[in-house]
């Protein structure tokens, strides 16, 4: 992200001043300054772990979509989570019936089947006669029945199944925290069960979730931030994504640790250049023989601040990702 115009006229500020601006003519141009702050963010994000942070995502899938285009902030996708135990969601109808039911017609008539399941929570009712699909029937959500507006054949067989949305999630949902058996059964040392119990419910099931599929594998691309499901989604699921993001270069340069690492690999490159175009000519012709200028000395100058900035951040002096002070 684009850092704001108060934090960059602040660096170039800094870099001015350093630079001798005020006491003598620094020849360097608006886009100089530009450039080289661009080239030490890029290179702190390169070499900095301090330059990304941990973030979660939550991406909806798409039925037999497996590959997903991220933002561009993305750099790295460590770990997806699911809500579900098993492998695929049964709450819809392409991951398959929540409820089935058969039945064979005994007389020639206009016949009534019971479910015996809530259908204000249904989606999707499917009533097929001998394997084909129908719709010639009623359904009442009372008396939880299926009633049939024609008559069927004696012995035809009547298959109910029965779909939930699938905008909830996939697969068997388990939140153990909002469970009343768990917290009064399970997490309870005064009853039986209690912590080990709980423990080994958890250990089965990752290891139902191993063995079925409750884990997503997949491979991430860090050039096209595209994400590739390596199994191919039966219905519409929210997806958990442990990923690291890119810091945006405004909270990078209101980091104290990253701040000054910047400004001081800005005030290098700008002496680069600087050094660069004075090395050109090596002297400037004058009344008493001319001036010498110190485009090599500035050079050289900027190719050791930058390598010793560059030591600064392997050292972790401009901060990083799991660690904490170092002395010494």
């Amino acid at each position: 992200m684009a850092v704001n115009q108060t934090q960059k006229q602040a660096i170039f500020d800094y870099v001015n001043a350093f630079l001798g601006g005020g006491m003598v003519d620094v020849e360097l141009d608006p886009i100089h300054y530009e450039t080289a702050l661009s080239k030490a963010l890029s290179k702190f994000r390169q070499r900095s772990d301090n330059s990304v942070e941990e973030s979660y995502l939550f991406m909806p899938t798409v039925v037999d979509q497996n590959e997903y285009v991220l933002p561009n902030e993305v750099v790295e996708v460590r770990k997806l989570f699911r809500r579900s135990i098993g492998s695929r969601p049964a709450t819809s109808a392409s991951g398959g019936p929540i409820f089935t039911t058969s039945h064979v017609a005994t007389v020639s008539k206009n016949q009534t089947f019971a479910t015996n399941y809530n259908l204000n929570s249904i989606a999707t009712v499917v009533v097929k006669v001998n394997g084909e699909a129908t719709t010639d029937y009623a359904i009442d959500y009372v008396t939880r029945t299926i009633t049939f507006n024609s008559a069927l054949a004696v012995g035809a067989v009547v298959g109910i199944e029965l779909y939930e949305s699938g905008e909830a999630g996939g697969g068997s949902l388990f939140e153990p925290f909002n469970l009343a058996y768990t917290n009064a059964y399970l997490l309870s040392s005064s009853n039986m069960g209690g912590l080990a119990t709980y423990d080994m419910f958890s250990q089965y099931q990752e290891l139902v979730g191993r063995m079925f599929g409750s884990f997503i594998e997949f491979k991430w691309n860090t050039t096209s931030k595209k994400l590739t499901l390596l199994q191919r989604p039966r219905a519409e699921e929210e997806i958990l994504i442990y990923a690291y993001n890119h810091r945006p270069d405004s909270e990078l340069l209101s980091d104290y640790l990253a701040n000054q690492w910047i400004k001081d690999y800005t005030l290098a490159s700008c002496k680069y250049m600087l050094g660069e175009a004075r090395s050109k000519f090596a002297t400037i012709a004058g009344p008493q023989g001319g001036s010498a200028l110190n485009g090599d000395a500035l050079k050289a100058e900027a190719a050791a601040e930058m390598e010793k900035l560059e030591i600064d951040v392997i050292n972790q002096v401009a901060g990083g990702v799991g660690y904490g002070f170092t002395i010494g």
